[in-house]
């Protein structure tokens, strides 16, 4: 990018943040995506030879926004360029959203390739493969691209159970040590904190707490039969109903293959023995 000032160009891709996904439902393809990206640039004053850099941040690439009405924000190190960085919000804006819409061209087509659309007998189950970002559809005048490692096939999963305890009751069995103990009827380790690590069933789950509030539990979750170093996001919301507490349960990240697996340690091992162990104590009341 150029002009009478200056000259810019993009320099490397610093961060990329996120997922996307191709699902089949009822015999059409559905894309999600969301990401959050970072950009470097460079540029260098004509007149003056001065060079300065910044950054280029996407906060929020998602299917529901036009790749035109996409969120672009440019930003450079203290000092002077702002003739430099008006070239960037503008040329530079352009060209980023340019290589955006090719990305998104090519999750539409390439990114598609293999999935088989459902039949008739089919139709109600939903194929879902999440794919990381290609950054190659980012390299732009000199930015460099970074393996991301091994692509693991996953899915997510949304599960809604009601119980008849009041909110602060629920959460407490989730975070405080010796419930966790009895319903999960195993040693348990937890630091209930934002960035606290846990360990339940002996060992066999852990993760960490990325988020703690009074309606609300995210963690990053393992199982130690899932590939290395691999997580989901796991989110609590407890909502309030009259007598009731209503537990909305969202799983993203989970391998496909232990799909069935993670279902069944939520409704069995953990719903069904917290159910119990308030029945417990209710008569123990």
């Amino acid at each position: 990018m150029e002009n009478e000032a200056g000259r810019c160009q993009i320099s490397e891709l610093k961060q990329v943040e996120g997922e996307a996904s191709c699902s089949t439902r009822k015999g059409k393809l559905i894309f999600f995506y969301e990401w959050n990206i970072k950009l470097g640039w460079k540029g260098i004053m004509k007149e003056s030879g001065a060079k300065h850099k910044g950054l280029i941040e996407i906060p929020n690439l998602s299917e529901e926004n036009e790749v035109d009405d996409t969120e672009v924000n440019v930003s450079k190190k203290k000092g002077d360029g702002d003739l430099l960085k008006e070239l960037m919000r503008t040329a530079g804006t352009a060209q980023v959203r340019e290589a955006l819409g090719g990305y998104l061209q090519a999750l539409k087509t390439e990114f598609t390739v293999g999935i088989i659309l459902p039949t008739k007998a089919t139709a109600n189950q939903e194929l879902t493969i999440k794919r990381k970002l290609s950054e190659n559809i980012l390299q732009i005048q000199g930015s460099s691209s970074v393996p991301l490692g091994v692509r693991i096939p996953t899915v997510a999963l949304h599960v809604t159970e009601m119980f008849d305890t009041a909110v602060e009751q629920l959460y407490s069995i989730f975070t405080v040590k010796d419930l966790v103990q009895k319903f999960s009827k195993s040693p348990a380790i937890l630091e209930a904190e934002k960035g606290g690590k846990f360990q339940m069933f002996d060992g066999n789950i852990t993760g960490e707490y990325i988020e703690l509030l009074t309606n609300k539990n995210v963690m990053k979750w393992r199982c130690t039969s899932w590939p290395e170093e691999h997580y989901a996001t796991v989110a609590l919301n407890f909502v309030p109903t009259p007598g009731q507490t209503e537990l909305q349960l969202d799983c993203k990240g989970v391998p496909t293959c232990k799909e069935e697996n993670m279902k069944f340690c939520w409704k069995q091992q953990h719903f069904e023995e917290i159910k119990g162990l308030l029945q417990l104590t209710t008569l123990n009341g």
